[in-house]
């Protein structure tokens, strides 16, 4: 049955269909010359009506499989053809061949607020939209700031001097007001990052933060070895990174763990787990300081 070719199957059915057809309207010919009634020649009529009907289509709309250059027959147009330019078509028009034209030098781009749900109103601009405040929306306050190991570019690091925190390097020391601000305060924000974290996190490094795998996972990823062991958040070379780049490894995911910032998407939120994982790392303590 596969082997049969659907084309050539439907055009011989067609043919049939068009062979009874017409020997339909001949027969209905000779009854009608001879003078013939009665409900017979009612029937006749009007399969032969139905025929040349059915005849006229095939005529008009071909034999399946049929290839044409010719440009396919729309009655109704709708919108499918209008005098406009499709975004990145061609133009003739301007010099450089572009439709679209680039934004002129000083233009203000679209903020975000919703001109036709307002009505026309343009109460304030959304902040979510264009993101201007780059350390809170990426962790990052110096795109610049690289240093070299072993011959390759990596971000650098925050400056220190006597102990104390100096300057930032590539990211963001610490979480930006604004977080804190959107949240209601410190206490809320670490409320909000606890069940961020539990919900999101602890699945792999456990609620403690501690990761592991085996007999020593702390989470449920590392316990049943379902991927390489998450990682300690809790040793001080964790601690010693700085909050933007805990949020910047949570949003764009580092080493084998993947990407969250499809999935924990208010940059509020990522922050909020930062913050609580500082509240984790805090009560657990710095070997290092403790040593001290």
């Amino acid at each position: 049955m596969y082997m049969i070719d659907t084309n050539v199957l439907m055009n011989a059915v067609l043919c049939a269909v068009l062979v009874v057809g017409a020997l339909v309207v001949g027969a209905t010919g000779i009854g009608a010359w001879s003078g013939a009634r009665g409900r017979a020649m009612s029937y006749l009529y009007m399969f032969s009506a139905m025929f040349v009907t059915f005849t006229a289509i095939v005529a008009v709309m071909g034999f399946r499989g049929a290839k044409s250059d010719a440009r396919p027959w729309h009655f109704f147009l709708d919108m499918k053809y209008q005098a406009k330019y499709t975004s990145q078509g061609a133009s003739k028009f301007f010099a450089d061949g572009r439709s679209n034209r680039p934004a002129l030098e000083g233009t203000i781009p679209f903020d975000g607020t919703d001109y036709a749900a307002d009505a026309g109103a343009h109460a304030a601009p959304n902040p979510d939209f264009l993101k201007a405040d780059k350390r809170y929306y990426t962790g990052v306050a110096n795109p610049t700031a690289k240093e070299q190991v072993d011959g390759v570019d990596v971000p650098a690091k925050p400056k220190w001097e006597n102990g104390a925190l100096t300057g930032e390097g590539y990211y963001v020391n610490r979480i930006p007001p604004l977080a804190v601000e959107r949240a209601g305060g410190w206490e809320a924000l670490f409320k909000r990052g606890q069940t961020q974290f539990n919900r999101n996190c602890a699945v792999c490094h456990g609620t403690s933060g501690r990761g592991g795998a085996g007999e020593l996972a702390y989470g449920i990823v590392g316990a049943y070895g379902l991927s390489v062991p998450p990682s300690n958040l809790l040793l001080p070379n964790v601690q010693a990174q700085p909050d933007g780049q805990l949020y910047h490894s949570i949003t764009n995911g580092v080493r084998n763990m993947p990407a969250y910032g499809h999935q924990v998407k208010d940059p509020l939120d990522r922050w909020a787990i930062v913050a609580y994982l500082r509240e984790l790392q805090f009560a657990y303590g710095n070997e290092v300081l403790d040593k001290k």
